[in-house]
């Protein structure tokens, strides 16, 4: 560690000291000047500044009102538009042909009240028919037809988190409703039309046709309270219906009206009529009100319930100076008196629906600004005066402290030089530097560093190097112990055949006189299957040799599965020892393959099943031809695959635990795995139904494989 740096007298600390002397009663004049007229300002201009704030206050007001009414407006303007959307395509179905499903027509029934009305979910719309007219034919029928909106009302329900419900009502009661909800709770006569979601858009109270926004009501199909857009949908001069998106008033809420506003202000959105249909809860606190969160839909679902009349500016005495105001003109300021204070409200029309966003602020608490800022010049003076006198006992204290300080500016960083030199001796990782006001220091810092990355870098590239060497060397290893690993296997498969062979050979030399016909026949027979053993053997490593090195891939050509199968089959219960086969490959099944690896997969899986079923049981061979493609199973009946070897059946060279004293090599599943992947196909080992094994391979037809590749290049 350096040694502690004592400060010392010298002409620079004199030259501190004398610039503080002479300069401390200037500073104090200068000071204090500027507090006495910083003092006479704030009070001056009190009363100029209580004006301007209630001028910019309520631009302020008007300005977010104006927003947030155009905010409003663009959403609802494409509620709007989806509506017009609805309507149209409603039109269209309306005289297009039904082409409902059994499905959907399963889901309808009466009940016992006369209603036609759907009885579970599917997922898409509830369908209810009162039956307050009669229920016929052409009624259905345009039940059928509507089921084309299905989708559609799916689609704008989950387009927009504002809306709450997308729906279709028609002349005679008939309602089409997303999502989908228990109708059950409609009553059996419920008189649609009569309801202000319908009547407000026919003829009479919306003669040009154009989406319309209803007041706020109570939804009968239980969303609470709620406004609605909605179109009459005509088929020439007759109303047949119409249409409707639902926007609950939470969702308003919650998207509009959730913005904290200055001054204790609170906004409220009052309909055309002059009913609040939505209020901040400092609006409610103010009004006297209480939004109407509970309700009896068995009494709203009985005709139409909107707010009562203390929601309404229009209907209440202490705001039908607000109400006048906003309904003459369409945005401005306005200045009325409430619960004793005076108030001030902006306002503006919001577009398309004819509501208008109001904020109402007390005008107290935008005077209070004005006199917030007037205390605040007199606390700001007092704290001035007090940090004008810490200043100046502290200004001494730090010329003293930097003085002092400046001697470590060479210091620290050597001393931090030194742990870095510290960790690159003891081979650690990241030193720090933070740098020095000394650009000599600075430098060699950056050297220093840098040099201690590049021994770290060629440090990981050593590192590299030894796990590659030694990934080399587990690699080696593992290849030496396969090799010994299929001389073992191949030593054994091979010499099992040739015990046969030179037993055979050995009893024809010794008793060849005397030997009959058939023992002589019966002797050949077992030569022949022992030589085709070590030949099918030899030749699928062949095989399996020259794929893995890539030179053993052939042109694919067609091929015939169900000819191939039976011969196979047929090929394989020459040699086996009295294997009984149970062949079912009728038809012709044409695949593309390489003809030999076709037949050597065949073989591998055949003695497989031969080598693990016991030989009193037969072994199954089906083939089955599907649409695009075909499939061959061989089923055996012996004791099945463990569950501790099934992951390890198609390895190289593995045998399981049930392998114990039966001849094999341990290749037979892989060989038929690789060679049914050179053949474009794919095998499965599966439990069979009655026990044993059953080994699955499918095949592309060849049709299939033409069609998918003349597919393919006319994407291209």
């Amino acid at each position: 560690m350096a040694a502690t740096i004592r400060p010392r007298v010298t002409l620079q600390d004199w030259f501190w000291r004398a610039l503080f002397r002479s300069a401390i009663i200037p500073l104090l004049v200068i000071e204090l000047s500027f507090l006495g007229v910083y003092w006479l300002s704030g009070s001056f201009s009190y009363q100029a500044n209580t004006a301007t704030v209630q001028e910019i206050s309520h631009s302020y007001l008007q300005d977010i009102v104006d927003r947030e009414a155009d905010t409003i407006a663009q959403t609802l303007r494409g509620v709007e538009r989806m509506t017009g959307m609805l309507a149209r395509e409603t039109g269209r179905a309306l005289v297009l042909p039904n082409a409902v499903s059994g499905a959907e027509r399963s889901r309808y029934a009466f009940d016992k009240n006369g209603a036609f009305r759907t009885m579970r979910d599917n997922g898409t719309t509830a369908s209810f028919y009162s039956g307050i007219l009669p229920i016929g034919p052409a009624q259905l029928e345009k039940v059928w037809r509507l089921e084309r909106l299905d989708a559609m009302m799916v689609n704008i329900k989950q387009s927009d988190a504002l809306i709450a419900q997308v729906y279709f009502n028609t002349f005679d009661s008939y309602n089409r409703i997303y999502p989908y909800f228990d109708t059950g709770t409609y009553p059996a006569r419920m008189d649609i039309p009569s309801y202000n979601f319908y009547y407000e858009a026919d003829s009479a109270h919306n003669p040009r046709r154009v989406p319309v926004w209803t007041d706020a009501y109570i939804d009968p199909a239980g969303q609470g309270w709620m406004v609605s857009s909605v179109v009459p949908v005509y088929q020439g001069n007759r109303l047949e219906g119409v249409v409707g998106i639902d926007v609950t008033i939470r969702s308003i809420v919650n998207r509009v009206l959730a913005t904290d506003l200055p001054w204790k202000s609170y906004a409220m959105l009052v309909g055309r009529d002059g009913t609040i249909i939505a209020l901040q809860p400092a609006g409610e606190k103010d009004l006297g009100l209480k939004e109407l969160k509970d309700h009896t839909y068995a009494a709203a679902i009985a005709g139409d319930t909107f707010k009562p009349a203390q929601f309404n500016l229009s209907k209440r005495t202490d705001m039908r100076a607000l109400a006048e105001r906003v309904f003459a003109q369409p945005r401005g300021v306005v200045h009325f008196e409430l619960n004793g204070s005076e108030r001030v409200a902006a306002y503006s029309k919001v577009a398309g629906p004819g509501w208008h966003l109001v904020i109402v602020g007390a005008e107290e608490q935008i005077n209070l600004t004005a006199e917030n800022l007037r205390a605040q010049y007199l606390r700001i003076t007092i704290i001035m005066l007090a940090i004008l006198v810490v200043f100046y006992m502290g200004y001494f204290a730090f010329l003293y402290v930097r003085s002092r300080r400046m001697s470590f500016v060479v210091a620290q960083p050597l001393e931090q030089l030194t742990d870095v030199v510290e960790i690159m001796s003891r081979g650690g990782k990241d030193p720090e530097f933070s740098g020095s006001e000394v650009e000599e220091i600075d430098r060699f810092g950056a050297h220093l560093i840098d040099v201690h990355e590049k021994l770290a870098a060629a440090e990981a590239r050593s590192q590299a190097q030894e796990r590659l060497v030694a990934a080399a060397l587990e690699k080696e290893r593992e290849v030496n112990e396969t090799q010994r690993r299929f001389i073992r296997v191949m030593s054994h498969e091979i010499r099992t055949p040739l015990a046969v062979i030179d037993s055979s050979a050995q009893i024809l030399e010794r008793r060849a006189s005397g030997i009959a016909p058939d023992a002589l026949a019966d002797r050949a027979r077992r030569m022949r299957r022992s030589t085709g053993r070590i030949a099918g053997l030899l030749t699928r490593l062949v095989r399996l040799l020259d794929i893995d090195s890539g030179r053993g891939k052939a042109p694919l050509a067609p091929v015939d599965l169900a000819k191939l199968v039976v011969e196979s089959c047929a090929e394989f219960q020459a040699t086996a020892a009295g294997r009984e086969l149970r062949v079912s490959a009728n038809g012709e099944a044409v695949v593309e393959a390489d003809l030999e690896l076709m037949r050597l997969t065949l073989m591998a899986v055949l003695e497989n099943a031969d080598k693990f079923s016991p030989p009193e049981k037969p072994v199954d061979v089906a083939l089955v031809r599907r649409k695009s493609d075909v499939v061959v199973t061989v089923t055996d009946y012996g004791d099945g695959i463990s569950a501790e070897d099934l992951p390890h059946i198609f390895d190289r060279f593995y045998r399981g635990a049930n392998a114990t004293g039966t001849v094999g090599s341990g290749i037979g599943l892989h060989l038929a795995r690789v060679f049914a992947a050179t053949n474009r196909g794919e095998i499965r080992v599966l439990d069979g139904e009655n026990g044993g094994t059953c080994v699955s391979l499918r095949f592309r037809l060849a049709s299939a494989s033409r069609r998918g590749k003349r597919t393919e290049e006319v994407s291209e």
